[in-house]
């Protein structure tokens, strides 16, 4: 395959066809393996072509009288491995340069005569082509956690109960407030009641009772506390239990769905497989027939002595580094070859009767080049052949084969 994809290429060969103004241009390969670019273009025929070629693997596009005609340009010292790639590239560049009349092969100036060209072009002809524009077009998403608890202190004791001796000093003050000096005049004497301290327990008494209030309070509230506590833990227990059984069954879940995918995709493998296998046979099946069809014709045609098997390949003889694509027929037991399908008198004949190998090759040893085979013979030496497509290739052996 090749890369045809430089937008300059389908411009010119759009002006050459429709616009008509160039009528050549040049395609090449700038230093790559595969990647077929635009050389140069020009508007004055044959001869400013013929004036751009360059030592290198070239393919020309040239317009004469309102023909076309595409030529390979592979110069006599390029390699043989680069000549076949050659063939095998020209074949895309005439798919994407469609319009054109006459193909053709040169190696020197000699094959690009304004004689020549004209010759292949039959412009003593009348049929002309009619024109057909092409074109071009391109195109180009914290959590946070508080507590808190205060513990109320203890209340302490009023201060305001007063002591039992306190309160017997007071008293015998105010007593002796009533008192006067020895140099007074007494007054009469009364008697005077002393009373007995009263002992003073009800203040005490709630002091103790106010203190086991609030320890019972406090209790309470560190058992709440407590209970607070290990409610949260088993609470935190359960969502942990609760998270890994939910992980353990998205995980289950996870394996089912890729046990189940991995066996939808081995089913279906296995069903895409039987399909291939079933094509496969039917291929094997219909080329069989297809096959047997084919030699059931070549025999007849062999029986009425027609010919059996026309068309194109590209051959090479031992004797050349150099491919020539020609037309050719299979008849009785010679295999005749011309340089195109309106020559009369074939470039060169091979008997058959002296074939003594005739199969496919090796791509990568011998030829470099797909759907070639190989047609060794006693008298003539060997050749070596490619046909266009797989197809043509087993029509053409089973041809040979039939007829050897």
């Amino acid at each position: 395959m090749c890369d045809l994809s430089d937008p300059r290429i389908l411009e010119t060969y759009t002006s050459i066809v429709e616009d008509e103004t160039s009528n050549w241009l040049i395609l090449g390969y700038n230093d790559t393996r595969d990647v077929i670019s635009l050389y140069s273009k020009g508007s004055e025929g044959l001869s400013e072509f013929r004036n751009n070629l360059r030592d290198e693997v070239l393919y020309g596009f040239v317009r004469m009288d309102d023909r076309f005609i595409l030529i390979t340009w592979v110069p006599e010292q390029v390699s043989g491995v680069r000549r076949a790639r050659a063939l095998v590239h020209s074949r895309s560049v005439a798919a994407l340069l469609k319009l054109h009349n006459a193909q053709l092969t040169a190696s020197n100036q000699n094959d690009l005569t304004d004689t020549n060209i004209r010759t292949r072009l039959k412009l003593g002809d009348n049929s002309q082509i009619p024109r057909r524009s092409t074109s071009t077009s391109q195109k180009r998403a914290s959590r946070r956690q508080s507590a808190g608890g205060t513990i109320p202190s203890t209340p302490t004791t009023p201060t305001t109960a007063v002591p039992q001796q306190q309160q017997l000093q007071q008293q015998l003050q105010q007593q002796n407030d009533g008192f006067v000096d020895a140099s007074d005049t007494l007054p009469p004497a009364t008697p005077v009641l002393v009373q007995e301290p009263v002992p003073i327990v009800d203040d005490e008494k709630k002091r103790m009772e106010e203190e086991e209030q609030q320890r019972l309070l406090l209790a309470k509230q560190q058992e709440q506390e407590e209970m607070n506590r290990k409610r949260a833990e088993e609470e935190r227990a359960a969502a942990e239990r609760e998270a890994k059984r939910v992980a353990a069954e998205k995980e289950a879940a996870a394996k089912e769905a890729v046990a189940k995918e991995a066996a939808a995709k081995k089913a279906a493998a296995k069903k895409a497989e039987e399909e291939k296998m079933q094509r496969e046979r039917m291929k094997a099946e219909r080329m069989a027939e297809e096959k047997k069809l084919l030699q059931q014709r070549i025999m007849e045609a062999e029986k009425n002595k027609d010919i059996i098997l026309s068309g194109y390949v590209s051959v090479q003889p031992h004797t050349s580094p150099f491919w020539r694509r020609r037309y050719f027929t299979i008849k009785g037991k010679s295999m005749a070859f011309y340089r195109d399908e309106l020559q009369s008198t074939p470039a060169f004949v091979l008997d058959l009767n002296h074939v003594n190998r005739l199969n496919s090759v090796d791509v990568d040893i011998e030829t470099f080049v797909p759907n070639a085979f190989v047609l060794e013979t006693t008298q003539n030496g060997s050749y070596q052949l490619f046909a266009d497509d797989k197809k043509g290739l087993q029509t053409i052996l089973t041809a040979l084969q039939t007829v050897i």
